[in-house]
């Protein structure tokens, strides 16, 4: 009997990373099954993803919405089992390290279901982010983990997983070349731009928009690098970090200030790595930016003190600056002098069917 998996995605990212690997999916057998949770519901977060992959409509679309870390992974692990078992799925596979993909892998787990973890073995090693703890309860219940870089793979090693490891590449290789042939839409001119006279900002994670030292020295050194008219300020600005900002009094500093171009809702993918591949410098707390701009050849300065993407730091594209302003405008200084001369460690494409052949055979 041949296999019926589902790919189960929740966020704007995991659809992004996943979208190449979906179609092709459907492609092969469209009795497997693609599950969206809804944890992120809005067209702009992901609908627009969607349209630009030309991915189906969702067979099953869970509808679990914003809630706590705890309400969303319990509405998902309920309502994905008895899919589960309706649907007699045997092998769930997931991304990277939201609730969906922790919600998704308890359900699978608790029925002895198979789980294909994509983007396995990739830690921060702070146990304070929700994400981490997502990525090292996934990978421990996980039959196949597959695993972006050399690195990811060691980490895995390190804590006892040794087996069903496959060293496949970083999925968002796939996604960003779909993307340099979706359309010609010229991104600069929507936005009056000149090419590697920006600088792209996104801002969203919790540990800084949820604590307001760090909130306000973040965009403290956002507006200082505001008064340098030689370079615009793209800030692609995440629902939840408008709200927050709003209350803090910040919001409307940004507004008001003519160097600041401020994109709300998030422009669609095809924007973003546009956006990035055009800029001068990206800055970001993302994990997923600082992996595009290593690809795509852009230097990047990340808001963390920390990050699980250690790559992007070892080939020079990327510099850990925190949160603090003096270390941020440091590292814009620094990183603007930067040759794009590195290498990126991410594999070339195909990486999805590669995914799907070890899975399905």
């Amino acid at each position: 009997m041949n296999k019926k998996m589902a790919v189960v995605v929740g966020t704007r990212p995991e659809l992004i990373k996943m979208g190449v690997l979906i179609k092709e999916m459907k492609k092969r057998n469209s009795h497997h099954l693609y599950v969206h949770s809804g944890q992120h519901y809005d067209y702009h977060m992901d609908g627009m993803v969607a349209d630009i992959f030309g991915l189906p409509k969702p067979d099953y679309n869970l509808g679990v919405g914003s809630g706590s870390h705890a309400a969303t992974t319990a509405k998902i692990m309920v309502q994905l089992e008895e899919i589960i078992i309706r649907e007699k799925i045997d092998t769930i596979v997931v991304h990277g390290d939201t609730n969906t993909t922790l919600g998704a892998c308890l359900a699978a787990a608790k029925l002895s279901i198979p789980v294909a973890h994509v983007e396995a073995g990739l830690r921060s090693f702070d146990k304070t982010m929700p994400e981490e703890i997502n990525r090292i309860l996934v990978d421990n219940m996980s039959t196949y983990l597959f695993a972006p870089t050399e690195e990811s793979v060691k980490n895995l090693n390190t804590e006892g997983i040794n087996s069903g490891i496959y060293l496949v590449g970083q999925s968002i290789v796939d996604a960003i070349e779909h993307v340099k042939h979706h359309n010609k839409i010229n991104v600069l001119d929507i936005y009056g731009l000149d090419s590697k006279k920006y600088f792209f900002i996104t801002v969203h994670r919790q540990e800084n928009t949820d604590n307001p030292i760090r909130l306000h020295s973040i965009f403290s050194s956002i507006l200082d690098l505001a008064t340098h008219p030689e370079s615009k300020l793209v800030l692609s600005m995440h629902p939840r970090t408008k709200k927050i900002l709003a209350q803090q009094n910040l919001f409307q500093r940004l507004v008001d200030n003519p160097n600041i171009i401020i994109l709300d809702p998030p422009p669609n993918f095809y924007h973003t790595i546009h956006l990035q591949y055009h800029a001068k410098l990206v800055i970001t707390d993302s994990g997923g930016l600082q992996e595009e701009s290593c690809i795509i050849g852009t230097p990047c300065v990340t808001l963390r003190e920390n990050t699980e993407r250690p790559e992007t730091l070892e080939c020079g594209a990327n510099t850990l600056a925190g949160y603090q302003k003096e270390k941020i405008l440091e590292a814009v200084k620094a990183s603007i002098l930067k040759k794009a001369d590195w290498t990126h460690p991410y594999g070339k494409t195909g990486i999805s069917k590669r995914i799907l052949d070890i899975i399905l055979n």
